[in-house]
């Protein structure tokens, strides 16, 4: 949904790329560096230190542009490093919605309603990607949709940055526009062509 915002973001992150292949980090070392900041994160959600996960989350969001960047620039684009990337992007989703959960059943805000929203926003964003990688798996491009990583980090940055009732109501948004997004997805491999 906002694809037309990602020249500019590689453009901000390009000055970071440089800096990266100075220092001779791999594309896989970044990507795995933005896996231990989500972990890091998780912990932070999970304890209700908000401000402090929404930060990291949004470092961590950049370090998943930033090494295909530097992949691109120095060459080191391949297969296994696009499946790291695709996994590594599940573990950090896997991450946050572990934290939230663990922080609604802990916390003086328990709310089973809303640990039942957050398994079922982690559910649909799983399915989103699912679809994806099967339709790719075809042969067949589906990377469109209401709610893709981007729209999804977004919501939850700012869900985290408004506290837990509109964290809930965050939840059941990205269930609902997950659901669509898979349905979206759906119709786009309906419509495929064979062998596409």
């Amino acid at each position: 949904m906002i694809e037309f915002l990602k020249p500019a973001y590689n453009a901000a992150l390009n000055p970071i790329a440089k800096i990266c292949i100075r220092l001779g980090l791999s594309p896989n070392a970044i990507t795995l560096f933005g896996v231990a900041l989500s972990c890091v994160s998780a912990y932070f959600v999970a304890s209700g230190s908000w401000i402090i996960a929404s930060v990291i989350i949004s470092i961590s969001a950049c370090m998943d542009g930033l090494d295909g960047l530097v992949a691109r620039q120095t060459a080191k684009t391949s297969a296994f490093g696009a499946v790291l990337d695709s996994c590594c992007d599940r573990v950090t989703e896997f991450a946050w919605f572990l934290g939230i959960c663990i922080y609604f059943l802990h916390s003086s805000h328990f709310s089973p309603m809303a640990v039942i929203c957050c398994f079922c926003a982690m559910a649909s964003s799983f399915m989103v990607s699912y679809i994806r990688a099967r339709c790719e798996g075809m042969h067949i491009q589906c990377s469109r949709g209401l709610l893709q990583r981007p729209e999804r980090i977004i919501i939850i940055v700012f869900c985290l940055l408004c506290g837990p009732i509109v964290m809930t109501i965050g939840l059941v948004l990205l269930s609902a526009l997950g659901l669509v997004t898979s349905c979206q997805r759906v119709a786009i491999a309906r419509n495929a062509k064979p062998n596409q």
